[in-house]
């Protein structure tokens, strides 16, 4: 469905659309809507010069997208669940697929985020302005992840002394409950954050570090969602071997045969007409 007028642009209808609204504003917005789609008590609002991609089978409840400026990419079969994205000034967020997501995404003045595979537990805060911030397959609990201070220090010379720097989230990271994690970090794979935790250093792989700040509290460990006695068949493990034990042992989350409700496919068609007729 085409606005000449304006060039809002929606491609698809979700499968299931109920008290869920889309507002088109600004001109050169752009929907895409895979095959699958679901949307329960969502809003999603597009000001202008917008991307909003949602692959096949994305599922959306309580979602809350407002994007200007900006491109984001919903993974296919993506589980979101009251997740609030904000992205502008020429942003990028991409979630990869088969994720289960939650909490905040805040994007200004050209940010990146980007995120292979997540499973959030706790609805977490993840914000950037401008830089990077890049996940890999991991986990996320109620986590603030920030790569700016958001207001510039000075010194007297004029100097702003506290610039951006990009987070890295490597694989197989366990990031635990109420930590934070600051500009410049990178966490190492398969390291484990404990409880309360305020990280503002790098963390090498396969470690615990807790604290504030966080400190390495023990080396050469490795995690699991539950224990199995077949595990203790991947033992002894060394640093050059340690990441295949999550390939052997992590939970492979696959919501492609998630059966889903539909409603009425006219009546979805007909409110997605409507929305790009009277875009503006």
């Amino acid at each position: 469905m085409l606005n000449k007028k304006y060039n809002n642009i929606v491609e698809g209808v979700p499968a299931y659309y109920k008290r869920s609204s889309l507002h088109l504003s600004g001109g050169n917005n752009k929907v895409s809507i895979g095959k699958n789609v679901f949307c329960k008590d969502s809003r999603i609002k597009l000001y202008g010069n917008a991307t909003l991609i949602l692959e096949d089978g994305v599922y959306l409840d309580g979602c809350t997208f407002m994007i200007k400026d900006s491109y984001v990419r919903i993974g296919h079969h993506n589980e979101m669940m009251k997740v609030g994205v904000y992205a502008y000034d020429k942003s990028t967020l991409d979630l990869g697929p088969n994720s289960a997501i939650t909490g905040e995404w805040d994007l200004k003045e050209g940010a990146t985020i980007t995120a292979q595979k997540l499973w959030c537990t706790w609805p977490p805060l993840v914000a950037a302005k401008g830089g990077k911030i890049t996940m890999g397959d991991c986990g996320l609990a109620d986590t603030t992840i920030y790569n700016t201070d958001y207001h510039p220090i000075y010194d007297f010379e004029g100097n702003i002394i506290n610039e951006s720097k990009d987070v890295v989230i490597e694989d197989n990271v366990w990031v635990g409950r109420k930590t934070v994690v600051l500009k410049g970090v990178t966490l190492g794979n398969g390291c484990i954050l404990g409880f309360g935790s305020v990280v503002s250093k790098s963390i090498p792989p396969h470690c615990i570090a807790a604290g504030m700040p966080a400190k390495v509290v023990k080396e050469n460990v490795v995690w699991a969602a539950h224990d199995d006695k077949k595990y203790q068949e991947y033992f002894p493990l060394t640093k050059d071997n340690a990441a295949e034990f999550f390939d052997k042992t992590k939970e492979k989350h696959n919501y492609e045969n998630r059966k889903i409700k539909r409603t009425n496919k006219l009546l979805n068609t007909a409110r997605i007409y409507l929305a790009v007729c009277f875009s503006k």
